[in-house]
């Protein structure tokens, strides 16, 4: 099966896109256009004044190389790399 033939469910995962590669966005889901469009990585983040990176990973210590902006979580804390190489954390709870 060709992948214009797979679900976007079938497809394989891409590990790293780069800013040219396209994703499938839906316009105005609610309203009356509703159409189906492509946007590129670069014109979606583009507008983002922040480089975020999420990862499920425990640091080491909070001072490990990292960039500003970094964010990593576990089951305990949420940690923010508020400057580079300068780790924050904050405790998780249920409520």
């Amino acid at each position: 099966m060709t992948d214009k033939a797979k679900k976007i469910s079938e497809l394989t995962a891409l590990a790293g896109p780069a800013g040219e590669d396209l994703l499938v966005i839906v316009d105005d889901p609610t309203g009356t256009s509703n159409a189906t469009k492509k946007v590129t990585v670069s014109n979606l983040l583009g507008n983002s004044t922040a480089n975020v990176a999420i990862r499920n990973v425990t640091p080491a210590n909070s001072t490990i190389t990292v960039q500003q902006g970094t964010i990593f979580y576990d089951n305990t804390y949420i940690y923010i790399a508020t400057s580079n190489n300068n780790l924050k954390r904050v405790s998780l709870s249920s409520f």
